[in-house]
């Protein structure tokens, strides 16, 4: 069989892509993800479901790739997180669920992306998402991951005093991160409800997994793009010892931040020395493809409490 789609990945992006294809009934969609799938929330593992297993649990999880990155020529190697489930990252990531600032967005536009504008992408932000806390003109409410925040009364004492101390401090305040104006500090927007941690597989695949049209391959590892010249029309696959092809009339590679470009250069996409350097036949000189990572940078703050103050953990 020749599918019309296929999606390779079935992370944050992949999820969304095979559901909103394969709401057409003519068009045939192939998922393909590396990791297992659960089709139901009661058959997720605990590390996966709830989402405050963010730490070692996920670090050395199967449901991980465990992929380590060297972020400076000096710097110790770093485990770099990356889901291996339905649901790919947004499965076992820390589930703060942030837009980023419409600055950068419009400056995305102004460099000729134009349909990448803050103002644009916004209903895409609404309809993603069931807020709630807000019903606004920036927020969705019947959207397929549900995002919530935690309230004042469910603060830990040491967060209650944090808070207090950045206000005295003359900080502002936002009672929503996700506003175009917010600054100052906020109590951060999670797709977590009840503690679950609201991945794709849960939002986008449960709504879809059902339909004839779409196939859910799990546990399949993509070794590579096939090519007839420059054009893609089929992938080779391993699973369980088995190497084999499926072919399409269009393939959607959305394997991540790390896999996307690492299939591409396997298949022969990417800087040519490098290519030639693994013995892999160029078919398209790319150059940047696998280079220049930019992840989201995080500087976390420690401090030490008064030995009456009880931490959690």
């Amino acid at each position: 069989m020749k599918y019309d789609v296929i999606v390779v990945g079935s992370g944050s992006a992949g999820s969304i892509v095979a559901t909103r294809l394969s709401e057409d009934p003519s068009k045939s969609v192939l998922l393909i993800e590396a990791g297992p799938d659960y089709d139901e929330i009661e058959k997720l593992p605990d590390e996966v479901r709830y989402g405050y297993a963010t730490g070692t649990d996920v670090m050395v999880s199967d449901h991980n790739w465990q992929f380590l990155g060297q972020p400076t020529p000096i710097a110790e190697p770093m485990m770099v997180p990356r889901g291996k489930v339905t649901g790919g990252s947004s499965a076992i990531n820390g589930q703060m669920f942030l837009r980023g600032v419409p600055e950068d967005y419009d400056t995305w536009a102004e460099w000729g992306n134009d349909k990448w504008s803050y103002e644009q992408l916004l209903p895409f932000f609404r309809n993603l998402e069931t807020d709630t806390d807000f019903s606004d003109d920036f927020h969705g409410t019947t959207g397929p991951i549900i995002v919530r925040r935690f309230k004042p009364t469910d603060m830990h004492p040491v967060q209650v005093a944090f808070r207090e101390a950045a206000l005295d401090a003359g900080h502002l305040e936002s009672p929503d991160l996700n506003h175009p104006d917010s600054e100052g500090i906020s109590p951060t927007p999670l797709n977590n409800p009840n503690g679950i941690r609201w991945s794709t597989n849960l939002g986008y695949l449960s709504m879809s997994r059902h339909r004839l049209n779409l196939t859910i391959r799990a546990n399949c590892n993509v070794r590579k793009i096939l090519f007839e010249g420059k054009k893609a029309y089929g992938l080779e696959v391993e699973s369980a010892g088995e190497v084999f092809t499926v072919e399409g009339h269009e393939i959607v590679l959305s394997g991540g931040s790390i896999a996307s470009p690492q299939i591409l250069m396997l298949s022969g996409v990417g800087p040519s020395d490098h290519l030639r350097e693994h013995g892999i036949d160029v078919v398209h000189e790319l150059s940047g493809v696998g280079e220049n990572l930019r992840d989201h940078p995080i500087v976390p703050v420690s401090f030490k409490t008064k030995s009456h103050v009880e931490l959690d953990g």
